[in-house]
């Protein structure tokens, strides 16, 4: 199992269909990122970076949004826009 594979399952479990509470909850993990950045604490910001890219990755899979390749070609574009000026 990818830990990918296992975030979902966990916020699947967790969380449901409730994608409006797995959202709340990715709020307050950014918030804690800010509070670790504000206090210098590295490991504390890894451990919430990490639990905010797994939520993301469930709020993804309730979209059935293919992360990487939507990535890619989102900003593919924009590189070409920004070498182009």
């Amino acid at each position: 199992m990818s830990a990918t594979t296992a975030a979902v399952e966990y916020y699947n479990i967790k969380f449901g269909d409730n994608a409006q509470a797995a959202f709340v909850h990715l709020v307050r993990e950014i918030g804690e990122i800010a509070f670790a950045m504000e206090k210098q604490n590295a490991e504390h910001a890894k451990l919430e970076i990490t639990e905010s890219i797994a939520l993301l990755h469930y709020l993804a899979s309730k979209y059935n949004l293919d992360v990487p390749a939507n990535m890619q070609a989102l900003y593919s574009k924009k590189l070409e826009g920004l070498r182009a000026k």
